[in-house]
């Protein structure tokens, strides 16, 4: 008699570099009827939450995976089966699965959620005694599965003893809530015994005023992610001050004439697309020891959303019209704020832009959006003294910061892409 069909609902991968994800909220109960292709559980990735889908039709008959579980990819979250599949069935499958990473695979694809046989009974056969070797590595097998990827790090992190905690998750695996929680109790191992505290005056202690937030997976991500920047990448700066009066006068008379809304931001991203084009060697990735060089100018524009920095990027800028670049970068920021991006929305782009000038800040440095090799920062614009043909006044002046990889451009480089962005800027009739 065959046995009946079993789904597993597993994480999936939706990037090359994704080795985890979150779950954010099932939208399906147990004991639901789903439909392929229904939207079953919420993941938090990288910078987007996704939607999981069914692969199969059936009955969710198991959630294994709750809100705020962090799971490797291959995991399995949760089991969907025909209402022929028994309890017991169910159980058997879920105790036998074995996580296995997936391929790279868009969201909603078959891959991400292969369905699965139940297995049927096969004869008994004698197996071989394992040797010493193949039971250490059992062991260490096991013991590899029994730590989540994310506990095991922070574990590392904060020097605490793995062995010395107790694991509350399926089977006795150990998440990074044990951990934090282990740390939280000041709990260290035998071997390893706690300093006694510090005597400093107003030091805080947990429970006289501490609030303890958990990283999001998103949020660690990024740190992750700006860490490696920072460690792998020589960062080298260069400044130039440009006069943006002209623009602000041709952004006031567009205005005054009913003209389409557009944003100082918007001129400023039409121009850099403009200046990129002349300037190949900064409008590129590295990938290995190969520089990839692209023709068209994909800009990510740095957003600041609730769950963290989103880079959406702006295609092709360098071939838009001013008002399609308004248009585009404001439906790009409203749905980065609101955690609404597709994943080819923030995958890719050959440059960034960061404009922290709405916040006042008048010069920063912005870490490297790797694998590209540059970044702009863009202060705030604002009343400085300057000399024009030997006569002091008020100009209205902006500072931009160009960070750079310098394994792959040098300051002749990046100093004659920041020439011609300045003159593109400070004669705008040419925008």
């Amino acid at each position: 008699m065959t046995a009946p069909p079993i789904t597993a609902v597993t994480m999936p991968k939706w990037g090359i570099e994704m080795t985890e994800g979150s779950v954010t909220s099932w939208r399906v109960a147990v004991g639901a009827r789903v439909e392929r292709g229904a939207e079953l559980v919420d993941v938090e990735t990288e910078k987007i939450v996704n939607t999981v889908e069914a692969a199969a039709a059936g009955t969710l008959r198991r959630i294994l995976a709750t809100d705020g579980d962090t799971l490797p990819v291959g995991a399995l979250m949760g089991v969907i089966a025909d209402d022929q599949a028994s309890d017991a069935q169910i159980t058997e499958f879920v105790n036998s699965f074995v996580s296995a990473v997936v391929s790279f695979d868009p969201p909603g694809t078959d891959a991400a959620l292969a369905p699965t046989t139940a297995p049927a009974a096969a004869p008994t056969v004698a197996a071989p005694a394992p040797t010493p070797l193949a039971a250490a590595e059992a062991d260490a097998a096991a013991e590899e599965t029994r730590v989540s990827p994310i506990a095991r790090r922070i574990a590392e992190r904060l020097g605490v003893d793995l062995s010395q905690v107790t694991g509350t998750g399926r089977n006795g695996r150990i998440s990074k809530e044990d951990v934090e929680e282990y740390a939280a109790r000041g709990a260290t191992a035998p071997t390893a015994p706690s300093p006694p505290p510090e005597s400093s005056a107003g030091a805080p202690t947990a429970g006289t005023g501490v609030r303890r937030v958990r990283m999001s997976a998103r949020r660690l991500t990024i740190a992750r992610r700006l860490l490696e920047a920072k460690q792998t990448v020589p960062h080298y700066r260069l400044s130039i001050d440009v006069d943006f009066g002209p623009l602000l006068r041709l952004q006031r008379a567009r205005l005054a004439a009913g003209a389409e809304r557009v944003s100082v931001n918007d001129w400023l991203l039409r121009a850099t697309g403009l200046a990129l084009v002349g300037h190949p060697g900064l409008n590129a990735q590295l990938e290995g020891e190969d520089v990839l060089q692209f023709e068209a100018a994909d800009i990510s524009i740095a957003v600041a959303a609730e769950a963290g920095l989103v880079t959406p990027i702006l295609r092709a800028v360098n071939l838009k019209s001013i008002e399609a670049i308004a248009r585009e970068s404001r439906d790009l920021i409203t749905r980065a704020r609101q955690g609404t991006l597709r994943r080819d929305e923030i995958t890719g782009g050959s440059f960034t832009v960061s404009n922290l000038g709405t916040h006042g800040v008048t010069r920063f440095d912005a870490i490297i959006n790797i694998p590209q090799v540059a970044i702009l920062a863009v202060g705030a614009v604002s009343q400085r003294a300057v000399v024009v043909d030997g006569a002091l006044g008020i100009g209205e002046v902006c500072t931009l910061t160009l960070s750079l990889d310098h394994r792959v451009v040098d300051g002749a480089a990046g100093s004659a892409f920041l020439k011609t962005l300045r003159g593109l800027l400070q004669d705008p009739a040419v925008l």
